[in-house]
């Protein structure tokens, strides 16, 4: 699960209250204090995914520990979109542009629209013959534009 900015604030600030309290005031816990923890500390054991074995951690090392590895997950990075995609995105804002399958801004069958788009950019990127009129030539020109260097020879 990814944090988003203000979780990673909260925690940030959680521990710096954290580091403040271990740092200043008393160093030294009292017997009393120390069976406490420890009553605690078996009293969790079972549910700390922390704890792997029969060594024993201060119960402050355990939440300072679990709170770091929570708050440095890392995020998914997002996905390159490929040549072929954005090739096919332009053609489809050109067909949406023009009045060939319905007024401008409005396309009347989208799938009609994007299944012949796909096909010119597909013609274009395996070097085969692509339309040279109409509102398919445009999108095969602007598509020659994005796979300039790639062809027959290309993807021999």
């Amino acid at each position: 699960m990814a944090l988003s900015a203000a979780d990673k604030r909260e925690i940030a600030n959680m521990l710096e209250a954290f580091s403040e309290r271990l740092t200043t005031g008393r160093q030294v816990k009292t017997a009393e204090e120390q069976v406490l923890d420890a009553a605690i500390a078996r009293a969790l054991a079972p549910m700390s995914p922390l704890r792997a074995g029969p060594r024993y951690a201060p119960l402050e090392e355990r939440v300072l520990g679990e709170i770091i590895e929570t708050a440095t997950i890392p995020r998914r990075r997002k996905k390159r979109m490929t040549q072929f995609n954005r090739a096919v995105k332009e053609g489809v804002s050109i067909v949406k542009a023009s009045t060939s399958y319905g007024k401008k801004g409005v396309v009347n069958n989208p799938r009609k629209a994007f299944t012949a788009v796909t096909k010119t950019v597909s013609k274009v990127r395996k070097g085969k013959a692509a339309p040279k009129k109409g509102i398919l030539g445009k999108v095969a020109r602007a598509a020659r534009k994005r796979f300039r260097g790639i062809g027959r020879r290309g993807l021999a």
